[in-house]
């Protein structure tokens, strides 16, 4: 696409959604389960000066955010920062609960 294209798509859509579809499904693990596992990880990034992790296995999405997708060849991703954890998913999935 070109510059003027590019610019105007990225004027009318936003780079970041959250869609509260519906109700939150049951985690699979507590919530402190997860803030747990979350929490190591964090100690890791910075015993390593690592800033940002970017997972994109299923395995590991799955372990650290309870997140499981049915790709048909979209990527997914899961980024851990030291404050926050986004899911990276395409909006074709809007339909599902909490993504």
């Amino acid at each position: 696409m070109n510059t003027l294209v590019n610019n105007f798509v990225a004027s009318q859509l936003p780079s970041l959604l959250t869609i509260e579809n519906g109700e939150k499904v049951s985690a699979t693990f507590s919530l402190s389960e997860y803030q747990n596992r979350q929490s190591k990880l964090r100690q890791l990034m910075e015993e390593l000066e690592i800033d940002h992790v970017l997972f994109s296995s299923i395995h590991n999405i799955n372990y650290y955010a309870d997140f499981i997708y049915c790709s048909f060849g979209r990527f997914y991703g899961l980024v851990v920062s030291p404050e926050k954890v986004v899911t990276i998913s395409a909006n074709i999935d809007a339909g599902q609960p909490w993504r």
